[in-house]
């Protein structure tokens, strides 16, 4: 199927059923197939809320924040999980968001509304029916999540071909029965929860590798990669340059960021802090940099670190951005980046 699904996004007694159990029903798949759900995605990436199975040969992909789900064949099947703009307990303002978005994609929708739903810890609204597309008409089934600690919805949203829907039945119902809570520094393993990762010069036997949420965008540049956290709160560059470079690449990089903003102290007026390691052959070196555009203005903060390898001719250079207030939300995610960096 080609279609787009969103990239970010009352109250009534609830009852406990089997949620695959109603939205199956209302869209008319088929339990035959069985097809066993063993891999554990968590969503978001960071500090997850919520955790659900997919099928082992099931692709995932994280893209601008979403996590993307598609069955094996391409796309006869394909689940996102995204944030919504409606507020948690906001029912009727998701319900239209929902549709909304799935109106851009689909001709002659019709979706059924159930009574909110209690299971695993969580309150779901759901949305089952059909529409149809450039590829045909498809089941729909819609989610909208409410977890007891988070500010908005969550939207979980899984599209079907109808003519091969039989097939993935008894896989959707058990992926949808799964979606569970993950409670407030609940840690869980394994899935596709943990990071994306760079490595230079390849995966296969990198110099330099670090790690990022796995939900935050990363786009490969020709100097290295961009990533950026869901919320555009952080942004981080990753820069290789030749040795050679170095200097001329650090001073350019902090005159720039210069000449964003009114006032920029690097390293208090200090030299930054170097530290070298002989046994790994490691010299890296930390800079920081407050930044505004004056008083009363909001206040940034700047890294730039670089790690040069006493062997090869490249050097890393990691620049981070953003405003202090991300470190109330995002400071557990950077220290894990730097934390993560691997030189050989």
């Amino acid at each position: 199927m080609k279609y787009r699904l969103p990239e970010a996004r009352g109250k009534s007694s609830p009852s406990r059923v089997k949620i695959g159990t109603l939205l199956l029903c209302l869209t008319g798949f088929s339990s035959a197939n069985v097809s066993w759900a063993d891999q554990t995605i968590n969503y978001p990436a960071e500090n997850p809320l919520i955790t659900f199975s997919a099928p082992d040969d099931w692709k995932v992909k994280v893209t601008n924040g979403s996590f993307f789900v598609v069955s094996p064949d391409g796309g006869d099947v394909i689940v996102e999980v995204a944030a919504m703009e409606a507020a948690a307990d906001d029912d009727a303002a998701a319900v239209k968001e929902a549709e909304s978005t799935l109106d851009e994609d689909f001709n002659n929708l019709k979706l059924t509304k159930s009574d909110p739903v209690e299971a695993n810890g969580l309150v779901l609204s759901l949305l089952g029916g059909e529409g149809e597309d450039s590829s045909g008409r498809a089941y729909i089934n819609v989610a909208l999540i409410r977890h007891p600690e988070a500010a908005h919805k969550i939207l979980f949203t899984l599209i079907a071909a109808k003519e091969n829907a039989s097939t993935y039945g008894a896989a959707c119902g058990a992926m949808l029965d799964s979606i569970s809570a993950v409670a407030s520094g609940e840690s869980r393993s394994g899935g596709h929860s943990a990071v994306q990762t760079f490595s230079y010069p390849d995966k296969a036997k990198p110099d330099f590798a670090l790690d990022f949420p796995a939900d935050w965008n990363m786009k490969a540049t020709d100097e290295g990669v961009y990533v950026e956290s869901h919320d555009k709160l952080v942004s981080m560059n990753v820069i290789m340059v030749d040795k050679a470079d170095l200097l001329d690449a650090e001073e350019t990089l902090k005159k720039k960021v210069g000449e964003r903003f009114k006032e920029i102290l690097w390293n208090g007026g200090a030299d930054p802090e170097v530290n070298k390691d002989a046994a790994l052959g490691l010299t890296a070196t930390f800079q920081n940099a407050q930044a505004s555009d004056g008083a009363g203005t909001e206040k940034y903060s700047v890294n730039l670190v670089t790690y040069e390898r006493k062997s090869g001719n490249k050097v890393l250079i990691l620049l981070c951005r953003n405003p202090m207030r991300a470190l109330d939300k995002h400071a557990d995610a950077m220290v894990a980046v730097l934390k993560s960096i691997k030189v050989r």
